[in-house]
């Protein structure tokens, strides 16, 4: 009688715990799992620049005008030619030569026109020889293309980020960049735009042609040994005025952590008064509509 009794306890025990077992076994496969993707907190400098339209423009342009009235005996450039300083431009034949031109005069009367410095033929006023033009007669310009700068108009709100000396960044495309520095900041604005003309000089040695388009970076803000996140862990409310990201607690528990929003660029968001580390991870893909303390799987 007591083996019956012992055999039904043991048997009465037995599946007590295996229905608790199959309870907690059901309950633990009830529990959402989300599959998110993790970035880790990093610690360093995160700057916030501000992008313009600027162009080149050649800023001495040297023009270059007849000294006699005569005849263009002989061109010896033509438009967008470069030219060394003392190099033969024009020569120009008097009226009086020109009248005696079958008698053998030599080079009486022949007037030889050279460059003034070092540069380009942006402009030719004389297009073939044989033309006539008045003492002072405009008959072309050299521009000095060593003394190339970049015109920014810049909007006078942001004055306050340039003065002479400033270093910005100039890009042509993603292949290249190169560093300028602000030569000279205009007096006047521009009474329609609001803007203020920057000059800035390029710091490369690659010839640059007037008019090409580029981008000038000019920096707004710089912090050092700051707290970063990847922009797109970022969560914020509808009215952009919380924000905050998902933390992963022991590799599966996504806990809410709200910051405050510091500089920012186009990959890495400052988070000021956070309490992250560079130990901690946060998600960068399926943070979307979690709640706090949501349990997670991360993959890569």
């Amino acid at each position: 009688m007591r083996n019956i009794f012992l055999l039904l306890s043991i048997c009465i025990l037995s599946f007590l715990l295996n229905s608790c077992a199959k309870k907690e076994t059901t309950e633990a496969e009830q529990i959402p799992v989300v599959s998110v993707k993790t970035s880790p907190v990093t610690s360093g400098e995160i700057e916030n620049s501000l992008s313009f339209n600027g162009k080149t423009i050649y800023l001495r342009k040297n023009l270059v005008v007849s000294p006699i009235s005569g005849y263009v005996l002989k061109m010896s450039v033509k438009f967008g030619d470069a030219v060394k300083k003392g190099g033969l431009l024009f020569e120009i034949q008097t009226k009086e030569n020109k009248a005696l031109e079958s008698s053998n005069t030599g080079n009486m009367g022949i007037i030889r026109v050279v460059a003034p410095s070092n540069g380009v033929i942006s402009t030719l006023n004389i297009t073939t020889p044989g033309a006539y033009t008045v003492e002072g007669g405009a008959l072309c310009t050299v521009s000095e293309s060593n003394d190339v700068m970049i015109q920014l108009n810049l909007p006078f709100e942001f004055n306050s980020l340039v003065k002479k000396g400033t270093r910005c960044r100039l890009i042509l495309d993603e292949n290249t960049k190169f560093e300028g520095i602000v030569y000279q900041i205009l007096p006047t604005v521009d009474e329609a735009n609001q803007t203020q003309q920057i000059l800035i000089k390029p710091l490369t040695n690659k010839k640059l042609p007037e008019n090409l388009n580029l981008a000038v970076e000019i920096l707004k803000a710089r912090h050092n040994k700051s707290c970063l996140i990847p922009r797109e862990a970022v969560m914020t409310n509808e009215t952009q005025s919380k924000f905050w990201v998902m933390k992963v607690v022991n590799n599966k528990l996504a806990i809410k952590v709200p910051f405050t929003k510091g500089i920012e660029n186009d990959n890495m968001v400052e988070a000021l008064s956070s309490g992250l580390t560079n130990e901690d991870i946060v998600i960068t893909e399926g943070a979307y509509g979690l709640n706090d303390s949501t349990v997670v799987k991360v993959i890569k």
